[in-house]
């Protein structure tokens, strides 16, 4: 007898690159103790409430390196790019295993789902990307996790499915009720914090808010996926479809664990 979820609350989890990873412009290395603590947090939410879950992880180093290199942002143009995407996928296949056996030793029925198997692009814009099989693994308690990946294009031959852009395109697909984004600073900042002292903290985006936004770094690294405004944007979308975001901390002990709770207002919360 299979036992069903209820899935009267569906959350989509980002867990961003710079978060699981160390990523660096030369380095391939996955941040261990980040991603052990994540996943015991993950497990500790799953256990005390009753919600399906999905999530999308982004690429870190592990995916932006060979995609600069490479170029492929820019399309297909040449032969050398098809071993750059090759390169690319595998990159990011190995990270995605990894943080499937993170979350898979915390208790957690984890599975790998592939965009690059499934998903299409058009100018670099998802058209395809069918979720039946997503919503039956969640309703079997099982928690699918996809990333960020290198996808075939239409236009452009090839081209780079951010997570940031995956989120909110399960999210309404999936109905989902709610998404967080875990990310290395504590929310949405108008200017990078790191760099910037009288950065300001903003503790609600909306269509006014993200007009102050300079530029928002979430590390020193290189970023081929867009700006941070093009993601708000995005996520903004999700409001008119009754979907509530909120970017928090995925670096702090406890913060991913409360907001999987249930608990609001511990980051940015996303409103139209």
């Amino acid at each position: 007898m299979i036992w069903w979820l209820s899935m009267n609350e569906l959350i989509v989890l980002k867990l961003g690159g710079s978060v699981i990873t160390r990523k660096e412009e030369k380095e391939f290395e996955i941040n261990s103790e980040n991603l052990k603590r994540i996943s015991k947090e993950i497990a500790n939410a799953l256990n005390e409430r009753d919600f399906g879950l999905v999530i999308v992880h982004g690429a870190g180093s592990f995916g932006h390196l060979p995609a600069k290199r490479y170029e492929l942002y820019k399309g297909l143009r040449n032969k050398t790019q098809l071993m750059g995407f090759s390169i690319a996928h595998k990159s990011m296949q190995y990270l995605n295993l990894h943080v499937i056996d993170y979350l898979q030793k915390s208790g957690i029925n984890a599975i790998p789902y592939q965009a690059s198997a499934v998903g299409i692009l058009s100018n670099g814009r998802l058209v395809h990307f069918p979720t039946t099989i997503i919503k039956k693994l969640v309703e079997m308690n099982i928690v699918p996790v996809s990333h960020g990946d290198v996808l075939i294009d239409e236009k452009m031959g090839i081209g780079i499915l951010s997570g940031d852009h995956l989120v909110p395109y399960l999210a309404k697909k999936l109905n989902a009720t709610r998404v967080i984004i875990a990310t290395d600073v504590d929310g949405i900042y108008t200017k990078d914090p790191k760099k910037n002292e009288d950065a300001e903290f903003l503790r609600e985006i909306n269509s006014n808010t993200i007009s102050k936004i300079e530029e928002i770094g979430t590390s020193n690294a290189i970023d081929v996926t867009g700006g941070m405004k093009r993601k708000l944007q995005e996520l903004l979308e999700l409001v008119r479809f009754g979907i509530e975001s909120e970017i928090i901390s995925g670096t702090k002990h406890g913060i991913l664990e409360r907001a999987l709770k249930g608990e609001r207002n511990l980051g940015s919360i996303i409103k139209f």
